[in-house]
């Protein structure tokens, strides 16, 4: 059974394959680059596909964190904390959005 690599649940259908590598990095706070580690693909169970689909990034970060929450993973409840952890999430996402993916099934 496949994991989603967007909202981490079980039954993941969908593979997105990007025509176009995107490399995506962060900055740490004191400067250092560092890359995210991914090969361009992301599993996603029917709800993150559809949400992948209609490139509505917003759902798709908000149905992550709430999938963690379940989860018990450690979220911040607001502020600038949890607005950093979004722009990771959204960094990383954006990979498969920005390599004009092909979606088929697993």
């Amino acid at each position: 059974m496949s994991t989603c690599d967007f909202c981490t649940m079980p039954n993941a259908r969908w593979l997105y394959v990007p025509q176009d590598r995107a490399r995506v990095a962060l900055m740490t706070d004191d400067g250092v680059v560092v890359p995210l580690p991914n090969d361009g693909r992301w599993r996603a169970c029917d709800p993150c596909s559809d949400l992948v689909d209609t490139d509505d990034m917003e759902r798709l970060i908000a149905r992550a964190f709430t999938t963690m929450r379940i989860l018990g993973v450690p979220l911040p409840d607001g502020g600038p904390d949890l607005e950093h952890m979004a722009m990771v999430v959204m960094t990383n996402f954006a990979t498969v959005l920005a390599g004009r993916p092909t979606k088929q099934p697993l």
